[in-house]
């Protein structure tokens, strides 16, 4: 895993909007989900959105959500925008399945504004509500093998099966994206090649360190096309 690089495009995105870390430390899991939500906004970046870092009431640092514990309102979010369109980018975020009551946490939920509480709730908030994730985005430490892959599109069939069933939601700004910071491995590529034949609409995000280095570079717009 490239460090610095990781490092690189997510002071890239929050120092430019003024926004500070106590400390960007070097834990690769944690560094790489944070990588994923900077990568993230810089790829609506790319298509001419606007993006905002918020943190929590008070506070003037980025605070990481790393795992599922923990209320939405006490971590920073990201609001991105372009006319009326407008949504928020969560870290961790528990979302409601499509299929029945189940819940799942998502690395990165790109969420419709204002359904997300940013202040405590008077009563227990459990998670999104199915229809208010818009698409997501999965960040693996791994080499993408084939098993990984069909891993990816079981989580994508439970949380928006649209992206594998809808052409219409090819018109969507980001398809459901599998993050990972290895390579392709035997037959995967091919398989990675074939989504657009069976109207998969998801991306995979291999190498996902070269990428973003490629982003800060200048050399690529973002980090998922």
């Amino acid at each position: 895993m490239d460090i610095a690089a990781i490092q690189a495009s997510i002071k890239k995105v929050i120092s430019k909007h003024k926004t500070a870390f106590q400390k960007l430390g070097a834990n690769q899991s944690k560094l790489l989900e944070l990588g994923s939500i900077t990568g993230t906004a810089q790829h609506f970046m790319s298509l001419g959105y606007s993006v905002n870092v918020v943190n929590p009431s008070s506070k003037s640092e980025f605070i990481v959500k790393t795992s599922t514990q923990g209320f939405p309102w006490n971590f920073s979010h990201i609001n991105v925008s372009s006319g009326a369109s407008i949504f928020e980018l969560h870290m961790n975020l528990m979302v409601e399945s499509a299929h029945d009551t189940g819940i799942y946490c998502v690395d990165v939920g790109v969420a419709m504004p204002g359904i997300v509480p940013k202040s405590q709730q008077k009563t227990p908030w459990a998670c999104l509500p199915n229809k208010d994730l818009l698409t997501f985005a999965e960040a693996k430490k791994l080499v993408v093998y084939p098993m990984l892959l069909a891993q990816f599109i079981g989580i994508v069939h439970e949380i928006k099966p649209d992206f594998l069933t809808n052409p219409a939601t090819a018109s969507s700004p980001m398809f459901p994206t599998l993050i990972s910071l290895g390579h392709f491995s035997g037959n995967s590529a091919n398989i990675v090649q074939k989504y657009a034949v069976r109207q998969f609409n998801i991306w995979i995000a291999e190498n996902f360190d070269t990428r973003l280095s490629k982003v800060n570079l200048g050399l690529a717009a973002s980090p998922f096309l």
